[in-house]
This record gives C-alpha cells, sequence and structure tokens, in this order.
C-alpha cells in the first residue's frame, strides 16, 4: 500500500520512490507507523522542505518538521533550508531517536514534535515546563487552545490533533482501538462526575467514531 500524502505536489515526482523507501526505513528503525511519519510531515510543512514559519521578519521555524532553534538540529531553523527532502529525512531520524520505541500511537509521534516532554503524559496534563509557562505556551498556540483558558491540556491537544488531520487518511493515520480506549476513558470520568447529560454525549462520541473506522476501514 502506498504512503498516505506520497503523491502530493510538494513531493517531486522523480524522487517520490526514494523517498517513501526511506520513510519506511526510518520508521521501521523507530518502530512506528511509517503513516505517523508522513502526516506530521503534512501537518507541518505539507512535505515542502523549504516552509518557514516567519514571525515578526524573523524565521523561527524551518523545514519538513519545522524545526525550532532548540530541537538541537545544528543552526536550525534556518540551516535547514539548504537541505532537499531526502538530506532532511536524515534529520527526521536523528530528532526522532530519543523516542525510539517510546511512541505508540500518531498522537505520541506528533507530541516528540510539538512538545517532547508531554509524551506519555495523562489527559489533564497541562503543557509547561520550568521555562515555559502554561499561559505562554497557550499564546502561542491558540489553536491547540479550545477553551481559551490560558492553558492547554493534553485532552485539547489529542482534539486539535484528530481535528486537524484530513478524513480521508484518519483511518490509517489512527488505530480504532486507540481511539476507543480515549474516548471510553472520558466517559468513565465524566460519569464519575455524575453529569448524565455529558455521558449520553461522550457515548455517542463513541459509537460515531467505531462507526467510522468500521464502516471505512481500508
Amino acid at each position: 500500500m502506498a504512503l498516505i500524502h506520497i503523491d502530493h505536489p510538494n513531493i517531486p515526482p522523480s524522487i517520490r520512490a526514494a523517498f517513501g523507501r526511506k520513510v519506511e526505513q526510518i520508521a521501521a528503525w523507530l518502530i512506528i507507523d511509517p503513516n505517523w511519519l508522513m502526516q506530521v510531515m503534512y501537518a507541518e510543512s505539507r512535505l515542502k522542505p523549504t516552509a518557514q514559519n516567519i514571525q515578526n521578519g524573523r524565521v523561527v521555524a524551518a523545514g519538513l518538521l519545522q524545526w525550532t532553534k532548540a530541537s538541537g538540529v545544528p543552526g536550525a531553523p534556518q540551516s535547514l533550508l539548504r537541505y532537499d527532502h531526502l538530506q532532511q529525512l536524515d534529520f527526521v531520524k536523528t530528532y526522532f531517536a530519543p523516542y525510539r520505541g517510546r511512541m505508540k500511537s500518531y498522537f505520541d509521534v506528533y507530541l516528540v514534535t510539538f512538545f517532547p516532554a508531554a509524551v506519555g503524559q495523562p489527559d489533564d496534563y497541562v503543557f509547561s515546563t520550568a521555562k515555559l509557562s502554561a499561559s505562554l505556551v497557550a499564546a502561542q498556540n491558540p489553536a491547540i487552545n479550545k477553551v481559551k483558558d490560558g492553558r492547554i491540556t493534553m485532552a485539547e491537544f489529542k482534539q486539535y490533533v484528530w481535528d486537524s488531520t484530513p478524513d480521508a487518511v484518519r483511518g490509517l493515520v489512527f488505530k480504532a482501538r486507540q481511539v476507543y480506549e480515549d474516548v471510553k476513558s472520558e466517559v468513565q470520568r465524566i460519569t464519575e462526575d455524575g453529569n448524565g447529560q455529558s455521558i449520553a454525549k461522550a457515548a455517542g462520541g463513541i459509537a460515531t467514531i467505531i462507526a467510522f473506522f468500521f464502516s471505512s476501514a481500508i
């Protein structure tokens, strides 16, 4: 089966076969689904190695994974602009290497890209570090801070990742059991809160998700 997004116009036809092989090799070494790598690169840069995030006239992130100065890539972000698709995949492997064997879902892969400190944290975890306040993280990522309360929780992050993944590839990026268990946990939490109306809504969410996965199985 072809990788998702492999025919995207930002990947030149002349290198698609080589690019796909390299993604699959890296994913096998990282012990993850290669489509997780494809989707996170699509989400970050639309698979364009020269993609840039410019703020106040300054490049703050660049490349397939939108590496920042804090990413550990030498000279990032500007240095990434010198490398093509295949060369940047070497940096992809190096970047994810410390999390080899720890990424159990696409959520985890996206977390390593977005906020590595959050890997393995529960749904009520608030994104922050000793150097990054919750309010600053929320202010810099307004699309993820759906509740608009000055902080981003893991539950909000998962919802953002789900919503921002194209419908056409969700069945390949997410695993039905993984998403089912996430929503099931939310039902249990709400049940413990004793909110009957919310229980019904969450339970309906499980039915919708299960119906989606098994009616569109590929």
